[in-house]
């Protein structure tokens, strides 16, 4: 029972559909990571809204003294004016009646900040999204290479014990044997190569994912290229403009935070006290025990040596750069969808000239196969014949993968969701 088991694991490994290699980028650490960096984002807003709040503390402090407090003149004359044991206790309260709206703008300004965070976890699965697809394209195209270098192996193979029959009835010379052999050689070496690649992009796709998959076959994703709509969805839909829209507000609450140091700073404050030596603080003796009080405090710098002015000319130039930045990003996202459009374009006139070139090279082969069984063509024509076709079948295979990832960027340059409703029927 477990050989059975153990045969039918890799079955398992190997079964993972393009559309669930997507999904589990909400399994990805660095995913993981920024959710985490998010919800501590979500604490600090909390912190920032506590501020806003009365403060209320209960203090108690306790004091033993060394000599018993006197005053008045020498020796017996001294009067004793306190005790050496001094208690007291209180419960105040704290409220910023007014802080030049500080408080207001730093609980929005966290608010923003929290909001960016979310909409960068959804831009980094974004990027993640393309990455799975240029590997998952990568295998696939790895793959029919391997097949076609395969075909053209058993083709060389054959042509060899043809070449030998050949040579033994005096019909080539040595020569044609060792050109065929080389080319079987280098077949072998390619077929190596294209297995370490193969290898080495699901160990990649692997670590992404953590799942161990392999591509036979390339799923059919909906596309659409008109340039208005793309860019329309890119615009209005893309985490990535989102973070930035998002920026633009977060610059515009720190130059609010800056103005807000020209205001005076306002509290109130009070408190229930008493005091006394012991632990019913009823007074010393001395003293009154009650020693509760209310009061209001006001604050406001008069100089500063330019620094509140020079935050706000901070503030203003750092949301200045925004803007600017933001401008080109948004040409520069119009400009991508339109390229991407054409790179697509000319991948698909790319694949039909890659088409023609396999029945091409088909034909040759044949052709150049049946006269080298009459010994009109040399060794070095059928390996080329041979190395052509496999070279011409891979071509295409990997331009179809390209065609592939192509769809994917465009429907990712129009944004993650765009992205996901694509392939939500593929498997």
């Amino acid at each position: 029972m477990k050989k059975y088991i153990l045969f039918l694991l890799p079955i398992f490994l190997y079964a993972t559909s393009f559309n669930d290699l997507i999904k589990s980028v909400d399994n990805n650490l660095l995913v993981k990571s920024k959710q985490e960096q998010t919800k501590a984002l979500k604490k600090m807003l909390k912190a920032k809204k506590a501020k806003n709040s009365p403060f209320i503390d209960l203090q108690l402090n306790a004091i033993r003294l060394n000599d018993t407090p006197t005053a008045g003149g020498f020796g017996p004359t001294l009067l004793t004016i306190g005790t050496k044991t001094n208690l007291d206790a209180s419960l105040g309260i704290t409220y910023p009646l007014f802080t030049g709206y500080a408080i207001t703008k730093s609980i929005q300004k966290a608010k923003l900040e929290f909001i960016k965070s979310k909409l960068e976890t959804k831009e980094l699965k974004r990027k993640l999204y393309l990455k799975i697809a240029s590997l998952y394209s990568a295998i696939y195209s790895s793959n029919k290479a391997l097949i076609a270098s395969n075909d053209a192996k058993k083709a060389i193979e054959d042509s060899y014990k043809k070449a030998k029959g050949l040579y033994s009835n005096g019909l080539i010379n040595i020569s044609n044997l060792y050109k065929i052999e080389a080319q079987k050689y280098e077949i072998l070496s390619m077929i190596q190569s294209y297995k370490e690649q193969k290898n080495s992009y699901i160990n990649d796709l692997e670590y992404l994912t953590k799942k161990r998959t392999d591509v036979k076959s390339l799923p059919n994703i909906n596309i659409s290229t008109n340039i208005n709509l793309l860019q329309n969805r890119a615009l209005k839909s893309r985490a990535d403009i989102k973070v930035l829209k998002v920026q633009l507000k977060i610059d515009k609450k720190d130059i609010a935070l800056a103005k807000s140091k020209k205001y005076p700073q306002i509290a109130l404050f009070g408190a229930i006290k008493r005091q006394g030596d012991d632990l019913n603080l009823n007074g010393n003796g001395f003293t009154n025990a009650d020693q509760s009080y209310i009061g209001a405090s006001l604050k406001y710098n008069i100089f500063d040596g330019g620094e509140k002015r020079s935050e706000r000319q901070a503030s203003r130039a750092k949301k200045n750069a925004t803007v600017l930045y933001f401008a080109d990003y948004k040409r520069a996202v119009i400009k991508n969808i339109k390229n991407a459009i054409l790179r697509l374009d000319s991948l698909n006139f790319q694949l039909k000239s890659s088409t023609k070139q396999v029945e091409a090279s088909k034909s040759y082969y044949k052709l150049t196969n049946g006269r080298f069984n009459n010994s009109i063509a040399s060794g070095d024509e059928l390996s080329r014949a041979i190395a052509n076709l496999a070279t011409a079948k891979a071509k295409k295979q990997n331009i179809k993968a390209k065609i592939f990832l192509q769809i994917c960027k465009i429907n990712l340059l129009a944004g993650s969701d765009y992205f996901m409703k694509s392939i939500s029927n593929t498997k």
